[in-house]
Formats: structure tokens, sequence, C-alpha cells
């Protein structure tokens, strides 16, 4: 080969080179960048994780309150009944014992 084909051959070369070294920093600098709106996605993502579980707490919070109360309601209404109950077969138990003189 002659020398102006190895300096042609070398030109190509240096300027191959210039281009992928180019797209390396191109590539480089797209995925920097992606790296970035995956990190700011994530912390928003976290930040709803973190807001949901708090309105998770406050329900289950809510909830076992009322459940406690309307617990008591229905227990102190059971307790009611039995009374109003024993009451009347007391009542009855009155009514039917002297007819049997």
């Amino acid at each position: 080969m002659t020398i102006a084909a190895y300096q042609t051959l070398y030109e190509s070369s240096v300027a191959f080179g210039m281009r992928k070294a180019l797209q390396a920093e191109q590539g480089k600098a797209d995925m920097e960048q992606k790296i970035d709106e995956l990190e700011n996605d994530k912390k928003e993502l976290e930040r709803q994780v973190n807001e949901l579980k708090a309105k998770c707490d406050a329900i289950e919070k809510r909830e076992a309150e009322r459940r406690t109360i309307e617990e008591k309601k229905h227990a102190e209404e059971i307790q009611f009944l039995k009374r109003t109950n024993q009451q009347l077969k007391t009542q009855l138990e009155g009514i039917i014992a002297p007819t049997k003189k």
C-alpha cells in the first residue's frame, strides 16, 4: 500500500473512532437523563406509597373504633333485652301462678 492509502485509512479510522466516541457520549448523557427521570419517578412512587399507607392506617384505626363502639352497643342491647325478657317472665309467672290455686 502507498503512503496515501495508509493516510486515507488512518483518517477514516480516526473519523470512525470520533463518531463512535461521540455516540458513546450521547448514549451516556441519555442514560444519565433516564436515570434521573427514573429516580424522580421512584421518589414520587415512594411518596405515594407512604401517603396511601397513612390513609390505610387511618381507615383501619377509624374502623376499629367504630367496630368497638358497635360491639359495645350490641352488648348493651343484649343486656337490655335479657333484663326485659326476665321481667316479662317474672310478670307472666305472677299472672299464671294465682290462677293455679
